[in-house]
């Protein structure tokens, strides 16, 4: 189910098209919600989902290869430069999602923006958000 990004690595790519995954169902499922609350410091406000939640959608099996393909795999690390968030409506718990994808690398500097649109099942929109992870070769962290 990974997208095609070329026969070139990501990591050599100097500002491709944007990559589309296809659509995604997700669910917010309370406990993993009171979850992410406690470990981002918040206290679970029962029937609410935080408005920075989205972002852990970015490690689902069906993201995750995607997204490490636009990353240049395991020779390049991402740090999460910047995210927004905007809602037209907020996410329940315990409620089902669609989310729709878009990956793109730019070269300079060097980095991955996730644009993704959150969706209910009836298509009815509920946000978007965005993510800029810059991409840095694992040797220059290690680095002294």
């Amino acid at each position: 189910m990974s997208p095609e990004i070329g026969s070139r690595g990501a990591a050599e790519g100097s500002g491709d098209a944007p990559i589309n995954l296809p659509e995604i169902s997700v669910r917010t499922d309370a406990a993993h919600v009171a979850a992410f609350q406690r470990e981002t410091g918040g206290a679970p406000i029962e029937g609410l989902v935080p408005l920075t939640y989205p972002f852990c959608w970015l490690t689902l099996p069906a993201v995750r290869p995607a997204l490490a393909q636009m990353i240049g795999g395991a020779a390049f690390l991402p740090i999460h430069e910047a995210q927004s968030f905007d809602y037209e409506r907020p996410l329940e718990t315990d409620a089902d999602y669609r989310l729709a994808f878009e990956f793109q690398r730019k070269a300079e500097p060097a980095r991955v923006i996730v644009n993704a649109v959150i969706s209910t099942p009836q298509r009815e929109i509920c946000g978007r958000f965005e993510t800029v992870l810059r991409i840095v070769p694992v040797a220059a962290v290690a680095s002294p």
